[in-house]
């Protein structure tokens, strides 16, 4: 089975239908919503026709944070593989068939990463690898960009609390998270192939505040240890001199 493990803003479920796709055995879709009130997902889920679908799970989390939803998605999720979408993605139709052909291509691995492409057909982000990852390429990748396969393992790793969306740091949960696997052993791989698309606009690789550069810093000790990880963020804003020093809000 494939678990498609979404994370959604109460505000924003509405949207969540554009994401799923017509109902096919052996996928089933995990919904972890925040905000609003449990009382208000009840009433939405008795009067939403597609939430009583049997592949379809929807989850309450009082938490707030992408990484809390994501990480009781995973706790939730009863697939051998899980794809993590957020709300405002459509899923490439052959999205199911590429998944099982890539990790039955790559049997060594429990992670791959996958293309993600604008409307316009354009790459989001390049990919900083064609083959297997390392610390340094997981450090270009997005969530809707991973998959995983789910074992007693990998369901053990988490994703960082005080890192990404909704956090106080909002950025770069998705490289700590995948370090785990690669520190255990774990092999990953890019897929040069598209796994959904998403809109073009983005803030998530800006650095246009405080806490977004220092969510770099405490990614980079998450990934690289205290010494070494201080070392790459002084590399990192030599590199980035301009954004960090010129368009700080």
């Amino acid at each position: 089975m494939i678990s498609v493990l979404i994370s959604c803003l109460f505000v924003r479920l509405d949207g969540v239908i554009n994401v799923i796709r017509d109902q096919q055995q052996n996928v089933e879709y995990i919904i972890v919503v925040q905000g609003g009130e449990e009382e208000d997902l009840a009433s939405y889920i008795d009067s939403n026709f597609w939430t009583h679908r049997q592949d379809i799970k929807i989850i309450f989390d009082s938490n707030f944070g992408v990484a809390y939803s994501r990480n009781l998605a995973i706790k939730n999720a009863r697939g051998e593989i899980a794809l993590f979408s957020d709300d405002d993605v459509t899923l490439d139709s052959s999205f199911f068939d590429l998944l099982l052909k890539s990790f039955s291509d790559f049997k060594n691995c429990d992670f791959l990463t996958f293309n993600v492409e604008d409307y316009d057909g354009k790459l989001l982000k390049p990919p900083l690898c064609h083959g297997y990852h390392n610390l340094r390429s997981i450090l270009g990748v997005g969530t809707i960009q991973i998959a995983i396969r789910l074992n007693s393992q990998t369901r053990s790793y988490k994703f960082p609390l005080d890192l990404g969306a909704g956090a106080k740091y909002p950025c770069c949960d998705e490289p700590v998270y995948l370090s785990n696997f690669l520190k255990n052993g774990n092999l990953g791989r890019h897929i040069g192939k598209t796994i959904c698309k998403h809109p073009k606009e983005s803030s998530g690789g800006s650095l246009d505040t405080r806490n977004k550069i220092i969510s770099r810093l405490i990614a980079f000790r998450y990934i690289f240890g205290d010494k070494f990880g201080y070392f790459i963020f002084a590399v990192f804003i030599c590199k980035n001199f301009k954004k960090v020093f010129f368009q700080r809000k």
